[in-house]
């Protein structure tokens, strides 16, 4: 499919060096980027779509959407632009080709019902643009979470754990099956959960048996609290390597202070367990009041080094009807 100078296509594994040249520290999440380890895993995945566009032999842009929730959902997962094509006005050319992509690639596999979901970063005024505005989803955001990045060695941790570790704090147990029962009721889903939704690497499911199994068996570690009749929180702890070297993701769900603490010492003393060397840890809360708690916990009681690369991120979903209009908008403006 050609558009001028501009072809689109799937991805190959041979993109594979040309794409780990946009995730150096300089161009994606201030160099902790996912993509360089997920990389094969997207472009084998039967529910992702994987779409390069190219000039001639070199990769400009690269764009990312992945079915969920048993096609249930779509979401516009992440998008990337060479460096090296920063202000030549490319962006102009890549937005003439997003209407076909949607047209040709995405809407032929999507459900009328299909819900149109992706998550922007609030700082990054260019993404909100191109990828709220220009995509139909301005002015539908459902949900706030912020993230933020501690560091430390797994040794220097260790040495600190048993002294900082001294407060009774509530039993939590690996997620299992017959937990789901605790985890359904409104008591739980509706008052933890942000519209009813799982948020994993920042991505939302809904959450279900069959989601929450595909991330047992995808490595995540998943921890649950022991309250009865419902659960009171959920986290869900995984591991990749990145530009700036090892980071372990920790998404809380949970509303509560001294349960927030209780899941991110397990998750930390769980990367202990299996990792060496430095480790930055990314924590996720959805609770906004739970910052503080979290930047406090982490720093005076854990020592971690606070890195500066917190951020707020915002949850946008639509539907395809809006989507296509605005798909056709983009091309007729251009």
């Amino acid at each position: 499919m050609g558009d001028g100078e501009l072809t689109i296509r799937e991805a190959k594994h041979d993109d594979y060096a040309a794409v780990i040249k946009m995730a150096s520290t300089d161009t994606f999440r201030d160099g902790f980027d996912y993509l360089p380890a997920k990389f094969r895993q997207y472009v084998d995945d039967p529910d992702v779509f994987f779409s390069v566009i190219e000039s001639k032999d070199d990769l400009v842009v690269i764009y990312i959407a992945m079915l969920t929730d048993d096609g249930e959902a779509l979401l516009l997962k992440t998008g990337r632009q060479n460096p090296i094509y920063h202000g030549t006005g490319t962006s102009r050319r890549n937005r003439q080709v997003l209407p076909r992509t949607f047209k040709d690639v995405l809407l032929p596999r999507c459900k009328p019902t299909t819900l149109l979901q992706t998550v922007a970063e609030g700082h990054r005024v260019k993404v909100r643009k191109l990828i709220l505005e220009y995509v139909g989803f301005w002015g539908n955001d459902e949900c706030n979470f912020d993230v933020m990045y501690f560091q430390s060695d797994v040794s220097t941790i260790l040495s600190r754990l048993p002294s900082n570790n001294t407060t009774p704090l509530p039993p939590l147990t690996p997620y299992q099956p017959p937990d789901l029962n605790r985890l359904l009721p409104p008591a739980f889903s509706a008052a933890v959960l942000p519209e009813g939704r799982l948020l994993v690497d920042w991505d939302p499911y809904k959450l279900s048996e069959s989601n929450l199994k595909k991330f047992v068996t995808a490595g995540c570690h998943i921890l649950v609290d022991s309250t009865e009749p419902a659960a009171k929180s959920l986290s869900v702890g995984q591991s990749f390597i990145t530009p700036r070297g090892r980071v372990y993701h920790i998404d809380i769900h949970c509303k509560d202070e001294t349960l927030c603490k209780t899941h991110i010492i397990n998750h930390v003393k769980n990367a202990c367990s299996q990792y060496e060397g430095m480790i930055t840890f990314c924590v996720m809360v959805i609770d906004k009041r739970l910052k503080e708690t979290v930047l406090k916990y982490c720093v005076e009681n854990l020592t971690l080094s606070h890195l500066p690369h917190d951020h707020t991120y915002s949850l946008y979903e639509t539907d395809l009807t809006v989507m296509a209009k605005a798909a056709a908008g983009i091309k007729a403006k251009l």
